[in-house]
């Protein structure tokens, strides 16, 4: 093997990992959303707050941009508008209405669980579209990272009763339905990164994502503009603003560079961090009770990413 040939492989397994962790670091912070969303929610509806957040995300993200020096192109061709409303409408438009008409139907607790199936719609999109291969360490460690989920979610569930009628599966079909969303949205932005900077992707798909979101609100919750001013209070403000910068202007910026420097299926595993930060924020800032499954279920998926990060164990690769 030559010395550019290993210089080349090194410098590639550098670029997986930083995206790898900057996955990691966007995921965790997700994970916070939780929480703070249920303050926003408190005060307006949901079409309002995701409008609300994303919109203030894009001001905010535009002066992160800019502080940083990082140019945002004007898209050249049709085909990369075409993109980026791809993305916004998966990331933005389509998740977020989808899984929040699916929580009118089933419980969030199922909600959560259902939504863990992103991972493994990137890994199976990833092979189908970007026709990248799939080792069975990967499908091992995906595995690890959805049955951990599940136990984190059966930790706040007590005892959960769900009749199966006409309600409840269309609200597990408009929730799955948000699950390949998101997962679209991961493919769709790897491949488009190749041409456009993620500086660029970001900003105009939260733009995009904020217009497309503001519209249903009009549509759905018809006193949304009367309700911004006449509901907020501290609590929800300062959640909306940490929502806003935080979880959205610097978290999806993270995202979109991770996704250009590891591809999708290398960073699907990290998606399952949100779920233990989500319960862990509850049991050591909402006091929720910090029980068997919690413990389990969060070792589980931590496994689950390291397992995700090896090249080969236990004979597999």
């Amino acid at each position: 093997m030559s010395e550019a040939t290993i210089t080349a492989e090194t410098e590639a397994n550098l670029s997986i990992s930083s995206g790898f962790v900057l996955a990691i670091i966007a995921n965790i912070l997700w994970g916070t959303s939780f929480l703070a969303s249920k303050y926003t929610l408190q005060a307006w509806g949901p079409f309002t707050s995701a409008a609300l957040r994303f919109g203030i995300a894009t001001v905010c993200l535009l002066g992160i941009l800019q502080a940083m020096k990082k140019k945002i192109d004007m898209p050249e061709t049709v085909g990369q508008w075409l993109g980026l409303i791809l993305i916004a409408t998966s990331a933005f438009g389509v998740l977020y209405p989808m899984q929040l008409a699916g929580l009118k139907f089933i419980p969030s607790s199922l909600s959560a669980a259902i939504m863990l199936m992103s991972p493994i719609a990137v890994l199976l999109l990833s092979r189908i579209i970007l026709k990248e291969r799939l080792s069975k360490l990967k499908y091992i460690a995906l595995t690890f990272g959805v049955v951990g989920g599940a136990v984190l979610i059966s930790s706040t569930s007590n005892g959960m009763k769900v009749n199966l009628n006409s309600d409840f599966f269309w609200g597990t079909l408009l929730t799955l339905a948000s699950a390949i969303s998101l997962a679209v949205s991961a493919i769709a932005t790897r491949k488009f990164s190749e041409k456009i900077s993620s500086p660029t992707i970001t900003f105009w798909t939260m733009a995009i994502g904020f217009l497309e979101l503001a519209i249903l609100a009009f549509i759905f919750e018809e006193d949304a503009m009367a309700s911004i001013s006449r509901n907020a209070n501290t609590l929800s403000l300062v959640s909306l603003f940490f929502l806003a910068f935080v979880c959205s202007a610097f978290c999806f910026y993270m995202w979109n560079y991770a996704l250009s420097k590891a591809s999708p299926q290398e960073i699907a595993s990290s998606m399952h961090i949100k779920t233990p930060t989500a319960v862990l924020l509850g049991v050591f800032i909402a006091n929720e009770e910090l029980n068997a499954p919690v413990i389990v279920g969060t070792a589980l998926v931590m496994f689950g990413v390291w397992l995700s990060q090896q090249k080969k164990i236990w004979g597999l690769g």
